[in-house]
């Protein structure tokens, strides 16, 4: 349940923090008082869209943190221990927006996106709102409502993931099938293209070690000339290794009087045998150079074929075996896809035998919440001020879709004798008011959600009426957290908490307030509702009265 809610700089509240109980609580309040500020307040902390309106006037940021007792909530537990943002049995949602309207969001103290609140925050509180019924008219709206009335997700999600494989199905047997539309022209295009490539037969690696050898026999004049020069300098009269030597026997004779040219000689030795290790290497390299015109032409002739086959098909030629490799595959495919379209064939059937089974499980389900959805609503349109209201959820057949193939019709009357009808038909606003409330109450009962609010949902009511939904609020309020926003006294007279709400000036600037009434305040509070702007002793007895009542059936 709510615990806290935290309010800094949001419109006309500079700082409040309220601290909500369990049962019913009702908040009143003159027209323009804020009432609606702490839901936008709320609705901020549970992921709703921000915007930089809400920031109070020359303050750089809002800031609104909601607390809510979880003990009891195991399944909100284990969402957040599979988030990693558990915290025993607190959970606290926090989000700020700056007069620029960039927002931060937080749950228990570590950053999420908004998204995630909004998750988070669907499982914690349900929002009637006083325009309810608008959204009440969609088939979709109505379809949905009876699924959470039903309350069968797995049957939902299951029809949602084989629709979807049926669907991908489907998708994929129509591309195949409109490739094979120009079958025989790419069948005989990729056939053209393999035999030019079979023709030439790209081998892995080839182009670079024919290059290779082009480069040396085109040069083999060079290479040899070079290498003959290379090896007289080093081994020839004259050479290296001739200076070497007589360097040698000169530091030799006279080592014996100077020890230390003893390692000079050493490493004039090494010297002397790598160069005429490099002098041996390079004759043999010249050795294995020939004058082979024949074989460079045939080089220049495999080269020329390899690169002509590149540029013609826009690549590198050393990526010649990777394209030869795609031209056989795609034929391969090709030539087997009418075996392909056969398994497809067979996958979508079994697709849509799984489909249609978990849509019938999921229509039987749904039947069966109809008929309870049905007379849950029609008694509380009797309590409503409607005994011969009736209420009906009918089921008709519908064109698949992830939902399953059922289309919701919530079918009314309000008066004996006359035939049921659309919602949507419903002539008089004040009975599809009624009606709403009505459902909503209805819903409002097998609701998993530990926090509802009612916001005016009892506009176009009165009288008996009224009292009537104050008193099914206060049963409520004994299972669940009920907040009501409203303008009736007979309403507010049934809470087990009444806050006022109000609006104050002061330094020419305008601030809003909320005020936990005791038992005399509330009387108070309840003959301004009844009364107006002016209050008689008259008032204030009926509203004392009114209170006393109400307060009985606790």
């Amino acid at each position: 349940m709510l615990q806290e809610l935290s309010i800094q700089n949001l419109a006309l509240i500079e700082k409040l923090t309220l601290n909500f109980k369990t049962g019913f609580t009702t908040l009143t309040g003159e027209t323009g008082a804020g009432k609606s500020i702490l839901l936008d307040a709320l609705g901020l902390a549970l992921g709703e869209r921000a915007d930089s309106s809400l920031v109070r006037y020359h303050t750089p940021r809002a800031d609104v943190t909601a607390q809510f007792d979880i003990s009891q909530l195991p399944h909100i537990q284990h969402w957040l221990a599979e988030q990693d943002l558990d915290d025993e049995d607190l959970c606290m949602l926090r989000r700020t927006v700056n007069s620029e309207g960039r927002s931060k969001a937080y749950i228990n103290g570590r950053p999420i996106p908004a998204s995630s609140l909004k998750t988070l925050g669907n499982l914690l509180i349900d929002i009637h709102g006083q325009h309810e019924h608008q959204s009440l008219l969609s088939a979709s709206q109505q379809l949905t409502l009876l699924d959470a009335y039903a309350n069968h997700p797995t049957l939902i999600e299951n029809t949602q993931i084989s629709f979807k494989t049926w669907q991908t199905l489907n998708k994929r047997f129509e591309t195949l099938k409109a490739a094979q539309s120009d079958f025989q022209s790419r069948l005989d295009l990729l056939n053209f293209q393999q035999t030019e490539f079979d023709d030439v037969n790209p081998l892995e690696g080839e182009f670079a070690e024919l290059s290779e050898q082009q480069s040396q026999l085109s040069h083999a004049n060079e290479i040899k000339q070079a290498c003959q020069l290379c090896y007289e300098n080093l081994e020839g009269e004259s050479g290296a290794t001739d200076h070497i030597q007589h360097a040698l026997s000169a530091l030799e004779e006279i080592v014996n009087f100077s020890p230390e040219l003893a390692s000079t000689i050493e490493q004039l030795n090494s010297s002397l045998i790598d160069i005429q290790e490099a002098a041996s290497e390079v004759q043999h390299h010249a050795e294995k150079i020939e004058l082979d015109p024949e074989q460079l032409t045939l080089l220049d002739d495999r080269l020329h074929a390899l690169f002509g086959l590149a540029k013609k098909y826009l690549i590198e030629p050393e990526q010649l075996v990777e394209k030869h490799q795609q031209i056989k595959q795609e034929i391969t495919q090709l030539e087997h896809s009418d075996s392909e379209l056969e398994t497809l064939q067979i996958e979508i059937e079994q697709a849509w035998s799984t489909y249609q089974t978990c849509a019938e499980k999921l229509n039987k389900s749904r039947q069966k919440a109809c008929k309870t959805l049905s007379k849950t609503v029609t008694d509380a349109m009797h309590t409503l001020g409607m005994p011969n209201g009736l209420f009906d959820v009918q089921l008709t057949n519908t064109s698949p879709t992830a939902k399953g193939t059922d289309k919701t019709d919530f079918l009314v009357t309000a008066n004996k004798g006359q035939p049921l009808q659309p919602l949507a038909k419903v002539a008089s606003g004040g009975e599809l008011s009624r009606i709403s409330l009505a459902i909503q109450v209805a819903t409002a009962e097998i609701a998993s959600l530990p926090t509802l609010i009612f916001d005016e949902v009892d506009v176009g009511i009165g009288g008996g009426i009224a009292e009537v939904v104050g008193k099914k609020m206060q049963q409520l309020g004994q299972h669940k957290q009920i907040l009501s926003i409203t303008h009736l006294a007979q309403v507010a007279s049934h809470g087990h908490n009444h806050w006022r709400i109000e609006k104050h000036t002061k330094d020419e600037s305008t601030f809003t307030q909320v005020i936990e009434l005791a038992p005399q305040q509330r009387v108070e509070e309840l003959a301004r509702m009844m009364g107006g702007l002016t209050v008689t002793e008259q008032t204030l007895g009926h509203a004392k009265e009114m209170l006393h009542s109400a307060q009985k059936l606790n």
